[in-house]
């Protein structure tokens, strides 16, 4: 997809806070992309109740500057 970086491990973490999509795990389910953005706040991620974060992807430079032309004035 454009404007996403590629999925990374969680062994490595995100550059800069902010939401990400997640490729995590649900105990004692299986793996499944989390329909909503999870949100990095530089240590971990918040999560709504316990699981565990496998991959994550966010928006590139490019696609992170876009988004935040888009935001109208006075709204960052």
């Amino acid at each position: 997809m454009k404007g996403y970086t590629r999925w990374h491990l969680r062994e490595t973490p995100p550059v800069r806070p902010g939401e990400y999509e997640c490729f995590v795990r649900i105990c004692p389910g299986g793996y499944v992309i989390w329909p909503e953005k999870l949100y990095w706040d530089g240590a971990g991620f918040l999560v709504p109740f316990p699981m565990v974060v496998k991959q994550w992807r966010g928006l590139t430079k490019q696609g992170h500057d876009a988004a935040l032309k888009a935001i109208p004035a006075g709204r960052t």
